[in-house]
């Protein structure tokens, strides 16, 4: 573990609450006259006074350092060999021995039935449903996070209100100027095509959520049914509050799993720049540009699942017509945790691919990864095959896999 991982300068990102002013220890004034029995008063009342101050600071745990960094908070958040019992008590999770993980106390909002059949996992070591586990965490609270609220605009013409980051961040501001995500446009496309087959067991899934973009679109544009997964406890944060605004109808349809995926269950860390959230990235530091320094990426620890642990895949009747799948590289390691069970109940995967993240990943024949699950692939626009090689191309390009 690293004793510091914030610089002064990444605290224009999220502003530390100060810590409370000591309360002044002023003796009274003496009155004047009154001899011996005035000065015991005096004596008594200022052992009153300390007395009072010392339970005052006692509760304002002015006793115990406050200048633990955002990213060291991160860090026992996240169940470190060595502090597990206070992470534990800082991050309630959910068990499932018996009782049911969606009840009133333990999940706290409304879910749709098809949700909760479709997920065979709802806790582990270290992470929850609960979206107060993300709203109301000691994290969230220590770090002060806030939602910077904007106006979202689907292209479906609804609107809602979408918690962000600070000006700062770049997704945040794209959001803001365009009210919504543009790269998020087609995926209600996808999901309203006729040729896609759904029914009352289908599901949407979202790997890489960030703060919610692409779901807010979803939500608003169709009557899908998500399960998203976003290891980012920020980002997370920002997803759980768009999610709370909402009126009920649309919270009964979302679901967020706060892991990543990966290809097996353990703990890594993700690294993410202070002025691109969404350039968040498990296992290594990858710049959005070359003058990036490394120092300007926040460190937290993250706990990763496979996805066919995660969703219901001995449930026959479930099938899941679309996934978005963007996840900063890490796309190889994802799909070796899918498997050819999982695979057989997607129909498309809408997919990015970033040659630079990939590469620093290791991830050099993702097309092939996928032909070996059985999709075929092709442009987003559907006008380019791909029949054979790993040939993406270079900069950032959207595909589709799909199985017909």
């Amino acid at each position: 573990m690293h004793n510091q991982f914030i610089t002064d300068k990444q605290h224009t990102m999220i502003r530390r609450k100060t810590s409370k002013t000591k309360k002044s220890m002023n003796q009274p004034k003496q009155a004047s006259g009154g001899g011996g029995c005035q000065l015991s008063v005096t004596i008594i009342t200022g052992l009153f006074l300390i007395l009072g101050y010392v339970v005052n600071q006692l509760k304002n745990n002015t006793f115990i350092s406050k200048t633990m960094t955002l990213q060291q908070q991160a860090v026992s958040r996240d169940i470190p060999s060595t502090s597990k019992a206070a992470a534990d008590a800082s991050v309630p999770t959910l068990k499932d021995n018996g009782n049911d993980p969606f009840s009133s106390s333990n999940y706290g909002r409304p879910i749709h039935p098809i949700l909760k059949r479709a997920l065979a996992k709802t806790s582990g070591e270290g992470w929850d449903l609960n979206p107060k586990s993300s709203m109301e965490s000691e994290f969230a609270k220590q770090n002060n996070l806030q939602c910077h609220w904007i106006d979202f605009v689907a292209t479906s013409g609804k609107t809602a209100k979408f918690c962000g980051h600070d000006e700062n961040d770049f997704v945040t501001r794209g959001i803001r100027k365009t009210k919504r995500w543009p790269d998020c446009d087609v995926l209600p496309k996808f999901w309203n095509d006729q040729g896609l087959i759904k029914d009352s067991n289908s599901v949407y899934i979202e790997i890489g959520a960030n703060i919610g973009g692409c779901v807010m679109e979803m939500l608003l544009s169709t009557d899908a049914k998500i399960v998203a997964f976003e290891p980012h406890p920020i980002n997370q944060f920002m997803l759980q509050n768009s999610i709370q605004a909402l009126p009920l109808e649309y919270q009964e349809r979302f679901v967020l799993v706060p892991v990543g995926l990966g290809k097996e269950e353990s703990k890594n860390e993700i690294f993410s720049s202070v002025r691109n959230m969404g350039n968040s990235v498990i296992g290594t530091i990858v710049k959005d540009f070359g003058s990036q320094k490394e120092e300007d990426f926040l460190r937290f620890n993250v706990f990763v699942e496979r996805l066919s642990s995660i969703i219901n895949i001995n449930d026959e009747n479930l099938n899941v017509p679309l996934i978005k799948l963007d996840a900063q590289g890490y796309e190889c390691n994802i799909l070796e945790g899918v498997g050819q069970k999982m695979a057989s109940k997607i129909k498309k995967i809408k997919f990015e691919v970033a040659r630079n993240w990939l590469a620093k990943q290791g991830c050099i024949d993702l097309f092939d990864r996928f032909r070996s699950l059985g999709f075929e692939i092709e442009s987003e626009n559907g006008k380019e095959k791909f029949p054979t090689g790993n040939n993406y191309g270079g900069g950032i390009k959207e595909f589709v896999a799909f199985r017909n």
